[in-house]
């Protein structure tokens, strides 16, 4: 017969009952609760982001907000703070070459356009986080274009770059995150406005994140509304902007997407005040509309729209131009909607995205390949693509280190992260305990149980945990007698990251009778 066997490993706590342990003075039983075994480490969140960038206003009961990283946890929440979109103005004038957009006008041909400094993308970007599955996430206002003509957009507001020299002055922009330390995800989609000087903003996210140990970055690609052309065009120029350094900590997709048009509500209040409708419109209905008294401001772009199809196609021009956006904020929201309901370890890809008709540019399997490997800078960049029947997905899983076999997938790199950052906060309470056999078998313990957990939930690769990781800690395995009386307790973790299928093979055999 098998003799059952329970240790105290078995519990997570049990009951001492002292008798000569400790002294009492008054006859009673005393009960003291003891733990066998070590803290549990707790999985630290992954894909919370932090959007830096321009808003409408920035404040908060009252007060400023300026340069604060704040929390929110839906669209809602963050117009209370920071407000809605920029409304941007166009010029309409006689058509010239430059003209990208043009419209007929009767027998004349016009040119529309935006105005210089009518972009903020920040809005939309958290717009479409939430749209794609985000919960929450950190904003930091950099700058208001309430009452505003234009938004200027500067590389020194959006990395807050000091102003002076005075060492008390407050961080601004991006340096305003280096104190919180829960994000987990870093994205300034506005740094797209200053094309060259973008590259400059990307780099410097790298190496915060980087620096951090606990965060990544998503990256847009300038003017990745744009084909692909030969010579020069938009993929060349940031692989060659975007530096060398720190590029497992990145990722980047292209192209944009065009979202639908009817997310924007333009009117002729959009046209720059020089332009003159009464000259423009051709239909006897809007021009009594324009002139009439009985049309109050509110109600003339419903006029002129039910009245007028030149006006309707001028508004339809507006949107046309607008509807690419950076797609920075939805992949964001797929990060967090694929760790929530899958984990960090499963490749944020072959998912669909909401709140967009289409990719900006049609991407074909062959224009893939020359995005995803790059035989002379090694930086691949992730494909958005539109499949017939299934929408728009996420077609790659790529970080920006496309020659790095260790670090070249998002969800090991991302994974990672999770692991040393959790298992950071987990040491902490180690600091200043004894430096001996005990403390070490805590560690690997605890360390150990947590791995084990990830293994099961299929985060780690192998048949078996030993096969999966290995945990090691002490003397004359990771640490010396002289690390010891420095102070020193080394851990050395070892794992082995599941990657992502990226390439799936389908062979046929066919017998012929």
């Amino acid at each position: 017969m098998e003799k059952s066997c329970v240790t105290s490993e078995s519990y997570s706590s049990t009951f001492l009952y002292h008798t000569m342990a400790k002294i009492f003075k008054t006859p009673a039983v005393y009960v003291e609760e003891v733990s066998f075994r070590s803290l549990s480490i707790a999985q630290v969140e992954t894909a919370i982001p932090a959007f830096v960038g321009y808003t409408e206003k920035a404040e908060i009961n009252g007060k400023s907000a300026l340069n604060q990283a704040l929390k929110v946890h839906s669209l809602s929440e963050f117009q209370s703070f920071f407000g809605g979109e920029f409304s941007p103005l166009f010029s309409l004038a006689p058509k010239t070459i430059r003209d990208q957009y043009t419209i007929s006008i009767g027998i004349q041909d016009y040119g529309i356009a935006l105005l210089p400094f009518q972009r903020a993308y920040l809005f939309h970007s958290v717009m479409d986080y939430f749209a794609n599955g985000g919960r929450a996430c950190y904003v930091v206002s950099v700058g208001t274009y309430s009452g505003k003509s234009e938004v200027k957009i500067k590389k020194e507001d959006l990395l807050g770059a000091p102003t002076s020299r005075i060492k008390t002055q407050k961080p601004k922009g991006l340096k305003c995150l280096e104190k919180v330390l829960e994000p987990t995800l870093v994205i300034i989609p506005d740094a797209v406005a200053l094309e060259d000087q973008a590259f400059e903003i990307f780099r410097e996210m790298l190496s915060h994140c980087h620096t951090q140990g606990n965060r990544f970055s998503i990256l847009d690609i300038p003017n990745g509304y744009e084909p692909r052309k030969s010579g020069v065009n938009c993929i060349d120029q940031f692989r060659n902007g975007i530096g060398n350094d720190y590029l497992s900590f990145g990722a980047a997709y292209y192209p944009w997407l065009d979202r639908a048009g009817n997310q924007h509500s333009l009117s002729y209040k959009n046209l720059d005040p020089a332009v003159n409708l009464s000259e423009l419109l051709p239909e006897p209905k809007a021009q009594e509309a324009l002139t009439s008294n009985q049309v109050s401001q509110e109600n003339i772009h419903l006029a002129l729209w039910s009245t007028s199809l030149t006006y309707q196609r001028i508004i339809e021009s507006m949107a046309k131009i607008l509807k690419p956006s950076p797609p920075s904020g939805a992949i964001a929201g797929i990060y967090s909607q694929v760790d929530s309901t899958r984990g960090v370890w499963k490749a944020p890809a072959n998912v669909s995205l909401s709140g967009f008709e289409k990719p900006s540019v049609a991407i074909s399997p062959a224009e893939q390949e020359t995005l995803k490997v790059d035989s002379y800078s090694g930086k691949s960049i992730n494909a958005l693509r539109l499949f017939p029947g299934e929408g728009i997905l996420v077609w790659g899983a790529r970080t920006l280190a496309g020659n790095d076999n260790e670090w070249r997938y998002v969800p090991v790199k991302r994974t990672a992260l999770m692991i040393k950052q959790s298992t950071e906060n987990y040491l902490q309470q180690f600091a200043f305990e004894p430096n001996d056999a005990n403390t070490w078998a805590r560690i690997k313990l605890s360390v150990s149980d947590f791995l084990i957990e990830l293994w099961r939930k299929g985060a780690l690769f192998g048949t078996k945990p030993e096969h999966s990781f290995f945990v090691k800690i002490g003397l004359g395995e990771t640490m010396t007698s002289q690390d010891i009386l420095e102070g020193k307790g080394i851990l050395v973790v070892g794992l082995a990251l599941v990657k992502p299928a990226e390439f799936i093979s389908l062979k046929f055999e066919i017998a012929f009778n």
